[in-house]
């Protein structure tokens, strides 16, 4: 949280991008972050990706926002235009969910928006480092990218909150089968609780 809200209000980066499998906790940490730093900005436009109809639609309703409703179509000149008079934060969360076509057509708004000088920030969640992002991360100071991994400690915590029978070492062992990823932990501690009487050491056993 202090490294994201470091490059964006203080470095004033134009492009955020977190990455890391799904489960990881990535929608989580840009849900807390947007109402941590809601207030720096005028505008606040957040779409999860699976659910926008198409690309045109997703601009459309951005710059509709974002002008006041005296936009109707989907402009992306308009849109930079906004972006440099007035101070958006825009949130494209699951951006891997897309057809081809589609994710051209977002990776493309991606470069523009971290390529054009403005005083608004883009930030997306995807699960791999797309190379074009990479690449301008290399050569644009206002292009920051955050790869999360799975927390021990959050990850064990879970574990804790629930009745299992098992010592520390069979939770950190279990933590670690799941890769400290907590949708993971989540599944799996369900599963034990329903197929194995909540016995950390059963399922551990059956090495599945």
């Amino acid at each position: 949280m202090t490294q994201l809200e470091s490059w964006i209000l203080q470095d004033s980066c134009r492009l955020v991008g977190l990455f890391g499998m799904p489960g990881v906790g990535k929608t989580a940490l840009v849900t807390q972050l947007a109402q941590e730093i809601q207030d720096e900005f005028d505008y606040v436009f957040w779409r999860s990706v699976p659910t926008v109809l198409s690309f045109d639609s997703m601009i459309t309703d951005l710059l509709s926002f974002i002008s006041n409703h005296k936009e109707s179509k989907p402009e992306i000149n308009r849109v930079i235009h906004y972006l440099r008079t007035r101070r958006c934060l825009i949130i494209l969360d699951h951006l891997d969910m897309l057809g081809d076509v589609d994710h051209l057509k977002y990776i493309q708004l991606i470069k523009i928006i971290a390529e054009t000088h403005h005083q608004s920030c883009l930030i997306f969640t995807i699960r791999e480092q797309p190379k074009e992002i990479a690449f301008l991360e290399k050569w644009l100071l206002s292009v920051r990218s955050l790869r999360l991994l799975g927390s021990s400690e959050i990850a064990f915590y879970l574990i804790q909150s629930q009745q299992l029978l098992g010592n520390d070492q069979q939770k950190y062992e279990l933590c670690n089968f799941c890769s400290n990823n907590p949708l993971k932990v989540k599944t799996v501690v369900s599963n034990i609780i329903d197929l194995y009487d909540s016995n950390i050491g059963k399922f551990l056993e059956q090495n599945t």
